[in-house]
């Protein structure tokens, strides 16, 4: 089975204690017999949603595995649990069906763009926004007198 993991590193961990710390998770890992199909990808320093143990900030990693044996997830979950140096992590199952999904939908022409006319090259034609014409002032005082005209009209 395709999985993909998610953890936040503390802030209180200096950067370059980071690189062990990512370690530390493919060592458990390892242990689990999990093989490490998309390396560790890291966003960098983030503001977090909530406050979590008093800290605002995390430093955010994605990576994604492969377990076949499911009963080694809960000795992975034991392990990211007694990590002091995560404030948070999540393990999800990955649907291979939803990146089929993705592949399709990268593969989809941009937005803003139109389709080539026949024997057109193939490139991509960013249509252009239409030019909105200026707005003209209305004073209120005509307003009224046409609200008047109206009424009157009746």
């Amino acid at each position: 089975m395709n999985y993909e993991l998610s953890f936040i590193i503390s802030s209180n961990v200096p950067e370059t204690e980071h690189a062990t710390v990512q370690k530390d998770i493919l060592s458990y890992l390892e242990g689990a017999g999990a093989k490490v199909t998309k390396d560790a990808h890291s966003m960098g320093r983030r503001k977090l949603a909530y406050p979590i143990k008093k800290q605002k900030h995390g430093f955010y990693v994605f990576l994604e595995f492969v377990l076949e044996d499911k009963s080694a997830l809960k000795k992975l979950d034991g392990q990211l649990k007694l990590n002091n140096n995560l404030l948070r992590y999540l393990v999800i199952k990955k649907d291979p069906a939803a990146s089929k999904d993705a592949a399709k939908q990268a593969a989809r022409r941009p937005v803003g763009t139109k389709k080539p006319e026949a024997g057109e090259a193939k490139k991509n034609i960013v249509a252009k926004p239409v030019a909105k014409a200026p707005a003209t002032k209305i004073d209120l005082d005509d307003i009224d007198k046409k609200l008047d005209e109206l009424l009157d009209q009746e």
